[in-house]
């Protein structure tokens, strides 16, 4: 039932608006995945699900300083309270709380922009072992 709606949370995600850095990402729906904030070190990536069109948050400490070293990091993120909520609440350095949380692995495809990445994400506490794919959009 978690491992559904997990995946529900990030297959359902709907359009974003434009990134406020010069990268984006798209997923494979076509849903859009920005670079919105870089906050004491660690970087916010997001993008909105559902109708609500709340942001799940990934957080990416250390992307920001190897803008042409990119490889694997180890991070975690954040989305909207539901069904599957964990026993616990996170905060993120942007100040969003929630009960959906867990770890991210973020592994991009090359060292520099533009790239693409894959991310192993899990549940809680659980390890990370669904994995999604964001595929980069040119900058203007």
């Amino acid at each position: 039932m978690q491992k559904r709606v997990f995946a529900a949370l990030f297959g359902a995600a709907l359009c974003a608006s434009p990134a406020l850095a010069d990268e984006a990402w798209v997923l494979p729906g076509g849903n859009e995945v920005t670079w919105d904030d870089d906050v004491n070190g660690v970087s916010v990536l997001s993008y909105p699900v559902g109708r609500s069109r709340e942001r799940v948050r990934l957080y990416v400490p250390g992307l920001s300083a190897a803008i042409d070293d990119r490889g694997t990091f180890h991070g975690y993120w954040i989305g909207p309270s539901g069904d599957s909520d964990c026993a616990a609440t996170l905060t993120g350095p942007d100040g969003t709380r929630s009960a959906a949380f867990g770890q991210a692995i973020i592994t991009f495809d090359q060292p520099s922009f533009p790239s693409g990445w894959s991310v192993l994400i899990g549940q809680c506490f659980d390890p990370p072992s669904d994995e999604m794919r964001a595929d980069a959009i040119y900058g203007n």
